[in-house]
């Protein structure tokens, strides 16, 4: 095998060796993918293209392809699309070939066939090394004769470069149903990124709960589980279940083609939060309300954990490493760390894999009312002197027994914070970061501020429907609606409010606004 062949890994990351100021020839690596050459032209790309994880001499490289008479978030079949495609990276400049699949431009320093598996759902993930630090190159999946978007990377700067100023932005809570997509749009058109940081809650493994009723966004449909179990209670909301109930829903969160467009441009260095898997999860563990073990403890099911850390892996563009014969349910590791010359380490823990329970269990009973506390009594509103009791019993027992007295409280684990804390302490960057799924703070509650709070975003959640109200009665002005509705808001009667508002306009008008 010569440096620009790959080493299969697993049957499914690849890695090959870039060329270093050597042409490439433009020839193909004619090592055997073990499947053949995709042909012709019944290829697609329907999540796109995606890069991950930059460091000075690699990044992971990846793409999904099927058929293109296949919807774009079916399951992959077997013996349907097991080919190989063909990878192309160049350092010349292709900026504006960004956003569309032309033909990937100057001499490649990597060209090589790479197998998809209908086992991985027809996701292709591909470690490129022998890069140069701090350099941008240009990427291109073909499967036969059709081409996928074009993707762009930056790697990260040598250890020992002095480097004066570095730029990303961060994405977390990405749900499908509520939040407002368009912001990414404003993402990828900042030219000035290095790279992005995600935090986790890439997807959201709930369908049709309460909180995701409002649709934003009209080009967000309905989503619909592959298979996914029903809550409790009678919302009609279900959550994912099965390996493919998770890919679905990283297929159709891809399909969005304003995050495709920030994968297209940027490396994306993630870890997961607990809605890749389940709400408030620790370790195998849900905490739904009405769904508990025999004893009513949180229930435990590791079958879904694997299947949720599976397409996470199979979906995220991470260096990271998954074994997905074990049987433990930790089976992946995402902890890792970044260096970006003297200036930054970025530091990304995982606390939801091996964290503890939460201090106070939801099943625990309200003396005052007979029944489990749930999450809001465990998590959200429990009073400060409780807590530290119940967390200093609980590391006081572990002590006794002589164990580890924060892993029975703690977020990660023994052996992740001894591996977080060595690097904090050897780190000589002049910034270290920490990417952290959590709230490092608690938050205090003052409840006067708390009713003032939801009085007002209760006015603020009726005031569009107000100005849509007025908006007949003062001819369809808008700026003249808006203004009696701030004046009422704030508690001026009706005629007042009117009064004030047309001396608003006027005011603005004769300041020619």
């Amino acid at each position: 095998m010569d440096r620009r062949q790959f080493l299969k890994l697993g049957g499914f990351i690849t890695v090959s060796v870039a060329t270093v100021g050597l042409a490439a020839c433009g020839s193909t690596d004619y090592s055997d993918p073990g499947v053949p050459l995709a042909s012709g032209s019944d290829w697609k790309f329907p999540q796109s293209v995606a890069s991950g994880d930059p460091r000075a001499d690699s990044a992971m490289l990846w793409t999904r392809v099927v058929p293109a008479s296949f919807d774009a978030v079916a399951p992959a079949v077997a013996g349907k699309s097991d080919v190989a495609v063909r990878l192309i990276v160049s350092v010349a400049d292709n900026t504006a070939a960004l956003g569309s699949n032309t033909a990937l431009a100057g001499t490649p320093i990597v060209d090589a066939k790479l197998p998809l598996k209908a086992d991985f759902d027809n996701t292709l993930r591909h470690k490129v090394t022998g890069l140069q630090p701090g350099q941008v190159y240009f990427y291109q999946f073909i499967a036969g004769d059709v081409r996928s978007n074009v993707g762009r990377f930056k790697t990260a700067p040598a250890a020992t470069a002095d480097v004066s100023q570095l730029q990303f932005a961060y994405l977390t809570c990405q749900d499908w149903s509520i939040n407002h997509w368009g912001a990414l749009s404003h993402i990828a058109a900042n030219e000035s990124l290095d790279f992005i940081v995600h935090l986790g809650d890439y997807i959201y493994e709930t369908v049709g709960e309460a909180f995701q009723s409002g649709a934003v966004e009209g080009r967000h449909d309905q989503l619909k589980l592959p298979d996914g179990t029903f809550k409790s209670g009678t919302s009609g909301a279900k959550y994912a279940t099965t390996v493919a109930d998770y890919r679905y829903l990283y297929k159709k969160y891809r399909t969005d083609t304003r995050l495709q467009a920030v994968h297209e441009r940027f490396a994306f260095i993630a870890i997961w939060d607990d809605h890749e898997f389940t709400d408030d999860a620790w370790q195998d563990a849900s905490t739904y309300e009405g769904i508990v073990a025999a004893d009513g403890s949180d229930l435990h099911q590791p079958n879904r954990r694997r299947s949720a850390n599976q397409a996470w892996f199979e979906y995220m563009p991470a260096d990271v490493t998954f074994d997905a014969a074990a049987t433990t349910f930790q089976n992946i590791q995402i902890y890792r760390d970044f260096q970006f010359g003297k200036l930054m380490q970025l530091v990304m823990t995982d606390e939801r894999l091996y964290r503890a329970d939460h201090a106070i269990a939801e099943s625990t009973i309200n003396p005052a009312t007979g029944k489990p506390l749930g999450s809001i009594g465990s998590r959200y509103l429990v009073p400060q002197a409780l807590f530290d009791s119940v967390e200093g019993q609980k590391m006081a027992a572990a002590t006794k027994a002589g164990a580890d007295p924060l892993a029975a409280v703690g977020m990660l684990g023994s052996t992740q914070r001894d591996w977080w804390k060595g690097k904090m302490k050897t780190a000589t960057s002049t910034w270290k970061l920490w990417g952290n799924e959590v709230s490092l703070l608690r938050m205090g509650l003052n409840g006067t501020d708390a009713i003032a709070t939801l009085l007002a975003l209760s006015a603020m959640s009726n005031v569009g429907q107000a100005i849509a109200t007025t908006l007949p009665l003062v001819g369809g002005s808008v700026p003249l609606a808006s203004a009696i509705v701030a004046a009422s808001t704030a508690g001026a009667s009706s005629s007042v409010a009117q009064a004030a508002a047309m001396a608003i306009a006027g005011a603005a008008t004769n300041a020619g606004a």
